[in-house]
């Protein structure tokens, strides 16, 4: 349990410069919109124990959200056991590992956006950028920016800080489709559905697609073909000659069916990183 908080707390705070979560010794504190109003959680972590605080609204609405919150940042989702089980050699040394998810399916769909064609070091500075441009300070922090607060920046804003055309068109687009109801992440039920209706967008292929069915919608069976990070990592495990092209990940994934999400999680973890 210990070496799982302390990936949830290193997978939280991989940014140490993000500006809308941090993390300090054994604590998270991460900005969100709860009810509709700017707030901060806080999850400060002890020996199987988590004491979670808000600071914020109040009242049966906020802590229904809180909680929600709470969940997903403690990638509560789903039950890792059968999967260690099935795949002792690949969990060893990582049992308890799960699949963090974002905030909400938006946020997740923002980030793959950002990471497309780029480093994660100029990834982390996009958003930091992009939050500090469009999202809501709330105390120390900057809540992410919700989809309507996207959709109305000028590209100009997005071009001024290191954006290409291309980004801040697919970003833009994205945040107008969710924020106007055509795009709606919250109410996808099904993986088939959820990719289908993520690659109409432009510029969702099925690295990002993939990639936010897995982080934002917490589907399990999920494969972002196409991830650097991940080809190396099945390259090393496998102990093939070169990395594998997107049909031999698949193939090489298959075995881990229905728990592709995870198995994902635990090759990059394998790689000593951090998850992006």
């Amino acid at each position: 349990e210990s070496t799982r908080i302390g990936d949830l707390l290193s997978f939280h705070g991989r940014d140490p410069e993000s500006v809308s979560e941090r993390v300090r010794g054994a604590t998270l504190r991460k900005a969100a919109s709860i009810a509709g109003h700017p707030a901060i959680l806080s999850l400060a972590f002890g020996p199987g124990t988590v004491a979670v605080s808000l600071e914020g609204p109040r009242g049966p609405r906020a802590m229904a959200e809180a909680h929600r919150a709470t969940l997903r940042l403690l990638a509560w989702q789903g039950d890792p056991t059968p999967f260690e089980a099935a795949h002792p050699a690949l969990a060893r040394g990582r049992e308890g590992l799960r699949v963090p998810l974002t905030l909400d399916p938006f946020e997740a769909l923002v980030w793959a956006i950002l990471g497309q064609q780029v480093n994660l070091a100029f990834a982390y500075a996009l958003r930091r950028d992009l939050i500090r441009l469009a999202g809501t300070p709330v105390g120390e922090l900057i809540a992410h920016p919700e989809a309507s607060q996207i959709a109305a920046l000028d590209p100009g804003d997005l071009l001024a800080r290191r954006f290409s055309g291309r980004k801040a068109e697919y970003l833009l687009n994205a945040a107008t489709k969710v924020a106007g109801g055509e795009l709606r992440l919250d109410g996808m039920l099904t993986a088939t559905g959820a990719g289908k209706a993520l690659l109409a967008l432009r510029g969702c292929g099925p690295w990002t697609a993939q990639y936010v069915l897995m982080r934002g919608l917490g589907f399990r069976d999920c494969v972002p073909v196409g991830d650097a990070a991940l080809t190396l990592a099945l390259q090393r495990w496998f102990q093939l000659d070169e990395r594998p092209d997107a049909p031999e990940t698949l193939r090489l994934l298959a075995p881990f069916a229905p728990h592709r999400s995870l198995a994902t999680f635990h090759l990059w973890a394998s790689l000593k990183g951090v998850p992006a």
